[in-house]
């Protein structure tokens, strides 16, 4: 079983993700995190198209055996996606489904405020199926749970190499070279906010005015 989500939180650093289940027990090898590329793609359903066609291309590329199940997380639409890049790149007998939220309805100070519970949107099948709790339950949501982590995961960690490189290309005299060069060799903005002089020194194309203006600048700056 693979599902798939998307991760924007508004911001311009979309990503999507695919985790795996194999008899019923994550298989991480075969997570995949997908960065966004389409510049015109600015809404959930653009983005899972871009990111299921992408995987199915590939997989027919290289061929590799496809899922016996596709869950997307969403209704109706993420579902009509999927369908649309399956019959554009003519995979057949694909199952498929899309598992939306549980989410609250009525009047938020309302007293007959209720749980609209979890759905699964099925092709061909007008409404959706309301999931009673139990076993396939249990399992649709725990993938479908573990792919917006994974997808959560990917975000926030490119949200932080963004600030890492924002930083320290506020630096007098430190380049995009001399910032991928500090990046590598520490490995991260912490761990080069806790260089010294000397060790700032020894990260390749960083020399001696280098390494002391980035030790004042950091040194100076409250990075939260």
């Amino acid at each position: 079983i693979e599902c798939y989500d998307i991760s924007n939180l508004g911001e311009k650093l979309a990503v999507g993700s695919m985790v795996k289940l194999l008899n019923g027990e994550p298989d991480q090898s075969g997570y995949r995190k997908y960065r966004i590329k389409g510049k015109d793609t600015q809404n959930d359903f653009g983005m899972m198209k871009e990111v299921l066609a992408r995987r199915f291309r590939r997989a027919l590329l290289e061929k590799q055996p496809l899922p016996d199940l596709v869950i997307l997380d969403g209704g109706k639409g993420q579902l009509n996606v999927a369908l649309a890049v399956l019959r554009e790149l003519q995979i057949k007998n694909l199952d498929l489904a899309a598992l939306a939220k549980e989410r609250e309805i009525g009047e938020p100070k309302s007293p007959e405020l209720e749980k609209k519970p979890e759905r699964i949107f099925l092709p061909k099948v007008r409404d959706p199926i309301r999931l009673k709790p139990g076993p396939a339950r249990h399992l649709l949501v725990r993938i479908r749970d573990e792919a917006h982590r994974f997808a959560i995961a990917y975000h926030r960690n490119l949200r932080q190499k963004l600030a890492s490189r924002s930083v320290l290309l506020e630096i007098p005299g430190i380049g995009e070279n001399k910032k991928r060069s500090l990046l590598k060799h520490f490995g991260s903005l912490i761990r080069v906010r806790q260089a010294d002089l000397d060790q700032l020194r020894s990260a390749p194309g960083i020399s001696e005015a280098d390494a002391a203006r980035i030790l004042e600048f950091l040194n100076a700056q409250v990075i939260i």
